[in-house]
């Protein structure tokens, strides 16, 4: 590690402190709510503006058929190049009357914990902390004269949305990706123990929505809804949809039927299932929970206001084969929501009615080895053929799955860096997430890394999300989290050099 250049870019990053938080509180400030359709050319803009405060020669939005997106090229003369995925949309903020600050105002508080906070939806998750590596970035600059490595940017502002339109500006730009030795995203990535956590691997993902409807039906209601009391004579396109639902699983959804679907389902191996079994032996060693109750750190449980209490049941016995399944089982196709007609008090929505339309949306969850658009085609076939063809299949968002080598010099130069701040680094064997960012990782056959890297924040899904500015001897402040992302490029450049 370059102890010399670390100094120097921390000596930058403290002297450059309050420009630093202006930057990450002017993008809070920049509503960019995907869902929403809110912000989002504002916020694409804002990135442009520093992506060219940085010195990039090439700091460009990207025009798509939804929300622009960004493209950034800085040429350090290097021969090392990283392609660096930013999401720039946040989540809704809910209700506003559970904010304490405004959600939009990006206030610098002081909290009774950690000091000085950023408050705001997307200060920690992503939006701040992305802001975080630019700051990073633009102060390895000015205290070394260059960066290390060559950067390119390919921004996006509907992550939330399914990255809709991200394929197609990565297909704008793939000849220049093609010269990318690695894929590293560093945000805010800190626990509340001060510890690292990131992922080695992501699942495949199909995000769709299927609809019914009169019109397309020829059967019930169209353009409306009609009195309840027509069911007796009158087709419903809400049984309609429970009857395509039904033809998709069996047993709750855990076995599912569409026709060929398990054709690309290749097993664990043992190699795969040791190193879960390692994996879970660490996690054992370095947390107070009971080693059979393990299964309650597996991603997303905690996420929510909602509380597990067991796991199904031919998993009840055996954390270990817990976690191969969370990983790799084929059966993780979820209904987030069904909507048809009347949805209860308080929704702008008539009791007694026969709905003529219905939609449930879905997210279809695959492990290594799926091709999601192989999947969506036999989706597609499995309803024409079962006599649903006029059911509507609209995706949203088509992910593919990746597997990065723990022993890269990337996943080296990330944890050499946590580790020289006395952190620890937990790399998950994989995430059950499907993401846009995976795609670096198949089609280009770069390592990976998304997440990474000191700094700390709350509530990214809640009221009063903050990113932490000044940090505690256990969780760091921006000057750690900035300084964290500049070494990890030096240690990175450092490691390739020398191979």
């Amino acid at each position: 590690m370059q102890t010399e250049a670390s100094q120097a870019i921390r000596e930058q990053i403290e002297a450059d402190l309050d420009d630093h938080i202006s930057r990450i509180q002017r993008a809070v400030q920049q509503p960019s709510v995907s869902v929403e359709h809110q912000g989002l050319r504002e916020i694409a803009e804002l990135m442009v503006e520093y992506l060219d405060d940085l010195g990039c020669e090439e700091a460009e939005l990207v025009e798509t058929d939804g929300a622009p997106g960004v493209w950034g090229y800085y040429d350090a003369g290097a021969d090392t190049t990283v392609v660096n995925y930013g999401m720039l949309d946040t989540r809704p903020v809910g209700d506003e009357d559970d904010w304490t600050y405004d959600p939009f105002g990006g206030e610098l508080v002081d909290h009774d914990e950690y000091g000085r906070v950023i408050y705001g939806r997307g200060s920690v998750k992503v939006k701040g902390a992305y802001v975080a590596w630019l700051n990073a970035l633009t102060a390895t600059k000015a205290a070394l004269g260059d960066l290390p490595v060559n950067v390119m940017f390919l921004l996006e502002a509907e992550e939330i949305n399914g990255s809709p339109y991200y394929y197609d500006m990565l297909a704008e730009y793939e000849d220049r990706i093609d010269a990318a030795d690695a894929c590293l995203c560093p945000l805010a990535g800190e626990g509340s123990d001060g510890n690292v956590t990131g992922s080695l691997g992501y699942k495949s993902a199909l995000y769709f929505d299927m609809e019914v409807s009169g019109e397309a039906w020829g059967h019930g209601p169209e353009g409306g809804s009609i009195h309840a009391m027509s069911n007796a004579t009158v087709d419903s396109p809400a049984w309609r949809l429970v009857d395509a639902l039904a033809s998709l699983t069996a047993d709750n959804g855990r076995e599912i039927e569409i026709d060929g679907y398990y054709d690309q389902y290749d097993p664990p191996t043992e190699a795969e299932r040791d190193e879960i079994e390692a994996f879970v032996d660490e996690l054992d060693a370095n947390t107070d929970t009971p080693r059979a109750e393990l299964w309650r750190h597996l991603p997303g449980l905690s996420r929510g206001d909602g509380e597990v209490s067991r796991l199904k049941d031919d998993l009840q016995e055996d954390v270990v084969e817990a976690f191969v399944q969370h990983f790799y089982s084929p059966e993780s196709f979820n209904i987030q929501g069904i909507a048809s007609g009347y949805l209860g008090p308080g929704t702008n929505t008539k009791p007694f009615t026969m709905p003529g339309d219905g939609r449930a949306t879905f997210d279809l969850r695959m492990p290594r080895g799926y091709d999601p658009a192989v999947v969506r085609g036999q989706l597609r076939d499995h309803l024409d053929d079962h006599g649903f063809e006029d059911v509507d299949l609209d995706v949203s968002g088509q992910h593919t799955w990746c597997k990065t080598d723990p022993d890269s010099d990337l996943v080296d130069a990330v944890r050499a860096v946590v580790e020289r701040h006395d952190r620890k680094l937990t790399l998950w064997p994989f995430s059950a997430g499907g993401v846009p960012w995976a795609v670096f990782g198949t089609k280009f056959e770069i390592p990976l890394l998304y997440g990474v890297g000191l700094g700390y924040g709350e509530n990214s899904e809640g009221a009063d999300e903050f990113f932490v500015v000044d940090g505690t001897d256990t969780v760091g402040g921006l000057v750690e989290c900035e300084l964290s992302h500049a070494e990890m490029l030096l240690a990175y450049a450092e490691r390739v050099g020398e191979n």
